[in-house]
């Protein structure tokens, strides 16, 4: 462990783990990058994890558009590949089709 022999271990290795979870690395790149046991690592990670509470992520919400009843009937039905079914009422705007068939193309 590279000479914090001042710490104690479980306060060398939470501070690993705490480090680890600010990144976006993988817990072998991590380990790699900081010459440290993996082993270890992920001993001290299920041995700490044990007693601290979960971490909460925040979410971000999205404004739902208000929803519009289609007619029994769609004026147009666009099919892609046998995966996507599209049915266009009457009044659809046509700005949200083009960034649909965008959307769609992207795929």
């Amino acid at each position: 462990m590279t000479g914090n022999l001042s710490r104690s271990r479980k306060q060398f290795w939470e501070e690993h783990i705490t480090q680890w979870n600010a990144t976006e690395l993988s817990q072998v790149e991590y380990c790699r990058r900081n010459k440290i046991s993996l082993k270890s690592f992920q001993y001290w990670k299920r041995k700490t994890g044990r007693s601290s509470a979960p971490a909460l992520v925040e979410l971000a919400l999205f404004k739902s558009a208000p929803v519009c009843a289609l007619p029994s009937y769609p004026q147009l039905c666009l099919v892609v590949d046998q995966h996507y079914r599209i049915e266009i009422g009457k009044g659809f705007d046509c700005e949200d089709l083009e960034r649909v068939v965008r959307v769609l193309g992207r795929i």
